[in-house]
């Protein structure tokens, strides 16, 4: 809720999930977005099954990623191996959120349109 707080007061439309699979069906319904933010930990599944289905999901491949995590010794990697671009580690402050998300939606895509 603070990250979703936190973004709404700057340029950005936000599309909160509750879970992955109302990630999923947003990406389906309403995407592709210009950045998904994700959690490690996640009801039902993990926020790096998460990742593996957006990178598999041909609508959604390109989808900048920034994972946020209170563990973050091996959930780094294991996330950057997921597909996530970018890793918060918790605690983190409202600029470093700010300068990630920036960073972000500033980079060229991930991926060549097919």
């Amino acid at each position: 809720m603070l990250i979703d707080t936190v973004l709404r007061k700057g340029p950005y439309e936000i599309t909160a999930c509750a879970d992955a699979e109302s990630a999923i069906l947003s990406i389906d319904r309403e995407g592709p977005f210009d950045l998904m933010i994700c959690d490690f930990m996640l009801p039902g599944v993990s926020g790096l099954d998460l990742i593996e289905r957006v990178r598999s999901n041909e609508n959604a491949h390109a989808i900048p990623i920034l994972m946020i995590s209170g563990h973050t010794s091996v959930v780094m990697d294991r996330a950057k191996s997921a597909g996530a671009d970018c890793f918060l580690n918790k605690p983190f402050t409202i600029s470093q959120l700010r300068n990630a998300v920036a960073s972000l939606l500033a980079r060229p895509a991930r991926f060549s349109a097919s």
